[in-house]
């Protein structure tokens, strides 16, 4: 593996990334058994494009313990040895914010955490968008693992794939700096 920048901050994805599953279906699963009216909720937000706002909601009515959660452990070291050299850390989440500062905190290793807000949900160009007013065209390393995480990507100054979703691999192409499986 190739040394990372230490003066270049590493926006890190949560959902299939740091954890290998997605904060939204614990959430649904969780919340909906709890509350199965809010499944109706759930759906008029989303059939309204008002993604953010329901992720909102379940975040707050989701109860969970961070340790359970499945981490990608050969990635987690990495990142360990990043924030070790001196490297910023930051997780970039499309999770509600609330949850992710849940997931962050339990870890341990984020200078920041950024997520959707009930009202932006920070997934794609506008996870992009938001790291770019803050680093920098190409001021950022970005890890993800998904085709929503290519318009951070083409932005970023270093291109960390971390197990990826299917097909994935032949649309980064070679621009992947490094790839955890």
């Amino acid at each position: 593996m190739i040394d990372s920048p230490v003066d270049m901050p590493l926006a890190v994805d949560m959902d299939g990334t740091l954890i290998l599953t997605d904060m939204s279906i614990v959430s649904a699963k969780r919340v909906f058994l709890r509350y199965p009216w809010m499944i109706i909720i759930t759906l008029f937000l989303e059939l309204t494009g008002q993604r953010a706002k329901w992720k909102k909601l379940l975040a707050r009515k989701l109860i969970f313990d961070p340790a359970e959660l499945v981490y990608h452990e050969k990635f987690v070291d990495w990142v360990t040895g990043e924030k070790a050299r001196g490297r910023t850390v930051i997780l970039a989440t499309a999770s509600d914010r609330f949850l992710a500062e849940v997931v962050a905190a339990h870890v341990g290793l984020f200078d920041d955490v950024i997520g959707s807000d009930g009202k932006i949900n920070l997934r794609g160009k506008r996870k992009a968008e938001s790291l770019i007013a803050r680093f920098g065209e190409k001021g950022f390393g970005y890890a993800g693992n998904s085709k929503h995480d290519i318009p951070v990507w083409e932005h970023c100054g270093q291109v960390i794939v971390v197990n990826p979703e299917s097909g994935l691999l032949d649309k980064v192409g070679n621009s992947a700096d490094l790839v955890f499986e």
